[in-house]
């Protein structure tokens, strides 16, 4: 049969699509676009009101026969979609999800098939699934369990299969790298010395990173991101400034932890990129609270902040607490956005003139293409070039979210 696959949400949930097609292609069937297709798969999040919300729109206008619905929301509220017709409601996604239902369906002769989009070269190997984290307000552990992590062999055997089909970068996903391998008495750093040592030409993005699971594994963490095959690149989520709203949250850390890490990976990496999150509007936040936020952030001159208005999830501790008026959340969430991007412009404009190696990893719109430095800063091209190639670039343009390069001949 055709599928036709849409992901929303984490890179974890990427990585699962991927998983999933991947295994129904082996089945026989074949990527398609979502009119030609007979079977549509919606890999789901439920993070935010706001993303279920979305979903649920995006659903409706896909029901019928030919519609699974499957991720994080039918797996931690399948109230929400009870009423949605549908063939068929699935948990998380994940290779074996993709067999079975890959199994159970006749595949159509004759159609080669690719698990992967043509557009980009990066792969996203989920290390881990569940959470070993206590967050209040977070639905992810309700949705996905408890930690369950991989072993290093089958990281690296899913590694090693991307990359024979082409990828470039590996991201290594999980909604919380850090903690990987709690449950089987290895670690982060231990993983990421063995994929590093896997032979090719490829680059490693470690994802996203708790700050109460990195403090344990800090040093050797650094020791890891020392190799040339690592992104020095680092997602931190602080989500707050201010030490009550931190404790409330259970988040397990200090405001001081967040920035106390974040500058030693600063002092052994000078030139790492630093990716973090902040909730707006947390129940109980002070306007103090949240300029305690603010000026954390001006300390810590992060390179980007993924902003969230806080909205109550079902069955998470701080649902049953006061949520504040959202007049309140949106102006705290634009005066963040405002802040960041004003500091991202900043340090983005230090590479104005420079020129940087980078490697060409996707496709871009209108076409461009897109390229990822050494410290994983994103490099947009007006040209076509060859998806995997490893080009000098002159920075002629920046802004807080890109550099803008050209390439430059080899003097050679």
């Amino acid at each position: 049969m055709r599928f036709y696959l849409e992901t929303y949400g984490c890179a974890a949930n990427r990585g699962n699509s991927e998983a999933f097609a991947s295994a129904l292609v082996d089945a026989g069937h074949r990527r398609s676009s979502q009119e030609e297709a007979q079977l549509v798969i919606v890999n789901t999040c439920a993070v935010t009101e706001r993303t279920e919300r979305k979903i649920l729109r995006r659903l409706s206008e896909l029901q019928g026969e030919r519609l699974v619905v499957a991720g994080c929301l039918p797996s931690a509220i399948p109230e929400a979609v009870r009423d949605l017709r549908c063939r068929e409601v699935l948990g998380i996604l994940s290779a074996p999800s993709g067999r079975r239902i890959g199994e159970a369906l006749p595949p159509e002769p004759g159609l080669p098939g690719s698990g992967r989009q043509a557009r980009d070269r990066c792969a996203v190997v989920n290390i881990s699934e569940g959470c070993a984290g206590r967050c209040s307000y977070c639905i992810v552990r309700r949705a996905r369990g408890l930690l369950r992590s991989k072993t290093v062999q089958e990281v690296a055997k899913e590694v090693r299969r991307r990359l024979k089909e082409g990828a470039v970068e590996v991201q290594l996903a999980s909604q919380d790298a850090a903690a990987y391998g709690l449950d089987l008495g290895s670690s982060l750093p231990e993983l990421i010395d063995a994929v590093a040592e896997i032979d090719g030409d490829f680059r490693i993005r470690v994802g996203m990173m708790n700050p109460d699971q990195l403090k344990p594994i800090l040093e050797d963490l650094i020791s890891s991101f020392d190799d040339p095959k690592v992104y020095k690149f680092l997602h931190l989520p602080v989500q707050s400034g201010s030490a009550e709203v931190l404790q409330s949250m259970r988040r397990g850390y200090a405001p001081q932890d967040f920035l106390s890490m974040a500058a030693r990976l600063r002092a052994a990496f000078s030139d790492l990129t630093l990716y973090t999150d902040v909730i707006a509007g947390y129940p109980g936040e002070t306007e103090e609270d949240f300029a305690a936020t603010e000026e954390l952030i001006k300390r810590a001159e992060p390179d980007k902040v993924n902003v969230t208005m806080y909205s109550p999830r079902p069955g998470t501790e701080a649902s049953r607490l006061k949520d504040m008026p959202s007049r309140f959340k949106k102006d705290r969430s634009r005066r963040m956005t405002r802040l960041w991007k004003e500091i991202a412009g900043l340090r983005n404009g230090r590479y104005l003139g420079d020129e940087i190696v980078a490697q060409v990893t996707e496709m871009g719109r209108e076409g461009t293409v897109m390229a990822r430095s050494a410290n994983y800063r994103k490099i947009v091209i007006f040209k076509p070039l060859h998806l995997g190639s490893v080009r000098r670039f002159k920075i002629v343009k920046t802004t807080p979210f890109y550099l803008e390069g050209e390439e430059v001949e080899s003097r050679e």
